[in-house]
């Protein structure tokens, strides 16, 4: 009944009516409603049935890589309030030099940055807290008529303090942006390697501007479709084999009722952003996702609330860009 006062049907509506509406249309629907079950099973019909967004999960003859997929992302699905949040690591030595792939670690810019981002994102997460408990025990009150339908009647059983999960990947540039984090017990910090940078063959470690010049027919195979390249030589990976391998970190996402910062690299960040804002897959070779960029997703069961930041070197902190629109990356190898 919570959840569905918060929806668009009843916005800005006086609560004590829309929930007598709400009650009546469930009184309607119970009258025609008939019940996933012995029908399809007798008839050897495929079905999943999910109770409560997720508390209890039924499927029955379930056949095929799809159904189970769906199966599979249902069971994991919930709609507790978290921040999800997505960044790239800190500038690195090789960042600084314009070489792709590698190992390398931050730079003096880079090291700055992730002082500055456990400092904004340890503030956001306590303003965060302050919020919910604001709105929850506001939620409490007994809606009075003529009120308004509170925004987030959320209860007070969900206000324990959240976990926060920090994820790197395996590579020096975002464990060390993570550092701070990782110093600072109230953060579960953890490395995957599934978050890694996409491998770049044997061109790991090249400039764009070299793999240009010298290997021209790899370069304009690249700049042709960017989405199903594949990089030459050993352990060399193109988009798709991102996407692939981070369907488990997803699940995980989706599954997790904590907070997460992920400080990734720009393939992964395109990959997840993509995912989390609705995007096309033609769209996610070439989104941009610089350096210094930072973005909070926040999950409602309608939608989501989105903000993007952006690092300023100057105050050492971060400004909220508000006007902020997804857009394509221009130049050559980007």
């Amino acid at each position: 009944m919570h959840l569905k006062l918060r929806g668009p049907d009843y916005r800005d509506k006086d609560p004590e009516s829309s929930l007598a509406d709400f009650k009546r249309r469930v009184a309607a629907y119970e009258s025609a409603y008939v019940p996933l079950g012995s029908f399809e099973e007798k008839h050897s019909m495929q079905y999943i049935k999910m109770i409560d967004v997720g508390r209890k999960v039924v499927h029955y003859a379930l056949q095929g890589f799809l159904a189970n997929g769906i199966a599979s992302y249902l069971s994991t699905f919930n709609l507790s309030p978290r921040q999800i949040w997505l960044t790239r690591h800190g500038k690195s030595v090789d960042n600084a030099l314009g070489r792709i792939g590698g190992d390398s670690g931050l730079t003096e810019e880079g090291e700055n940055y992730a002082t500055a981002l456990y400092n904004f994102v340890d503030k956001k997460r306590h303003e965060w807290e302050k919020d919910q408990k604001d709105r929850a025990l506001d939620s409490m009150r007994l809606p009075q008529p003529g009120d308004q339908t509170p925004p987030y009647p959320e209860l007070l059983g969900e206000l324990e303090a959240k976990n926060f999960c920090v994820w790197t990947s395996m590579l020096q540039r975002s464990i060390q942006t993570g550092k701070e984090f990782d110093e600072d017990e109230n953060y579960d910090v953890k490395h995957w390697e599934m978050l890694n940078e996409l491998h770049a063959g044997s061109f790991e470690g090249m400039t764009y501007d070299h793999i240009a010049t010298n290997y021209p027919e790899e370069f304009a195979k690249r700049s042709k479709d960017k989405l199903g390249y594949i990089y030459p030589g050993v352990g060399g990976e193109g988009y798709l084999q991102v996407i692939g391998r981070l369907r488990d970190v997803v699940r995980e996402i989706e599954r997790i009722k904590d907070h997460v910062l992920i400080i990734g690299h720009r393939s992964v960040c395109r990959v997840l952003m993509a995912y989390f804002m609705d995007l096309q897959r033609e769209a996610i070779a070439d989104l941009d996702v610089p350096l210094g960029m930072l973005f909070s997703i926040e999950p409602k069961p309608y939608g989501i609330d989105f903000h993007a930041y952006k690092y300023n070197e100057a105050t050492f902190d971060f400004d909220e860009l508000h006007d902020y629109k997804h857009r394509k990356t221009v130049g050559p190898g980007t």
